[in-house]
């Protein structure tokens, strides 16, 4: 349960007359993702308004109370998928609210959590389907790699977003388009085994005689050269079985599941 602080309206009309002191506060609910699902909003337990997410958000406007229990559900289920006390304080709620499941989003969202990045900017969201690997949990360390020379080396370590649990996501990555003389940044990366640290090329890498410091997989290059600056790219590890006839290698490999 989230407890946010947010607004009321200090406005109310009867037969188009303000009537000093009641109290009003407007609920604003935008939806990120379109998977036309019909929801519901309730507030205080009661249904406050019915819509497709394809309608792109929710708004109403209430009555005035110190609080308000907001919650979501699928039209038609009593089962709850997000819901949150809010603590009124200002004119206005709002929440945004990231629902597609076959992503692993069901959550409300903080301003700025998927605000576009400037042109000169690349953002990412890492999503973990890495699955038959390790624990589950994956470190992942970006690299910038422009010579796309397929290595990863400590010089060129961006940053590292740690403990991705299977099937959920990381926060926002945002780094810099281009470099000094606008060159094109590449970002490589490389998995990592949140417990153990393994690598997962490491075996292949091995196996094969390549260099330690071997990087294979780019995240705005190769199979996701169509991540691009200016939006949000949503970056899907997903395993990459090779299998060499006497070996199965599960490498990580990425996809760009969807755009902002």
């Amino acid at each position: 349960m989230l407890s946010i602080l947010f607004g009321i309206q200090l406005l109310s009309c009867k037969k188009g007359t303000v009537l000093e002191g009641e109290k009003f506060v407007e609920v604003y609910i935008p939806f990120v993702f379109n998977t036309g699902d019909t929801l519901d909003l309730l507030v205080d337990g009661k249904l406050a308004q019915t819509q497709t997410t394809s309608r792109s958000f929710f708004n109403v406007v209430l009555k005035q109370k110190d609080q308000l229990n907001i919650s979501i559900r699928k039209t038609g289920s009593t089962e709850v998928l997000k819901d949150t006390t809010v603590t009124v304080s200002s004119e206005k709620i709002s929440l945004g609210y990231a629902y597609e499941p076959s992503l692993g989003f069901n959550r409300f969202v903080k301003p700025g959590d998927f605000e576009r990045p400037s042109s000169d900017s690349i953002a990412f969201i890492l999503i973990n389907k890495y699955t038959g690997f390790g624990s589950g949990k994956i470190n992942v360390t970006i690299y910038r790699n422009n010579s796309k020379d397929y290595t990863a080396n400590p010089a060129d370590s961006v940053t590292t977003i740690k403990n991705i649990a299977l099937g959920t996501m990381s926060e926002k990555i945002v780094l810099p388009a281009n470099s000094g003389d606008g060159t094109k940044n590449l970002y490589v990366i490389i998995v990592r085994d949140a417990v153990s640290g393994v690598d997962g090329y490491q075996e292949y890498y091995t196996d094969y005689g390549m260099p330690a410091n071997s990087a294979s997989v780019f995240i705005n290059e190769d199979n996701a050269a169509s991540a691009v600056s200016g939006v949000i790219n949503g970056i899907s590890i997903v395993p990459y079985i090779y299998d060499t006839g006497s070996k199965i290698y599960a490498l990580p490999d990425v996809t760009v599941t969807f755009q902002l």
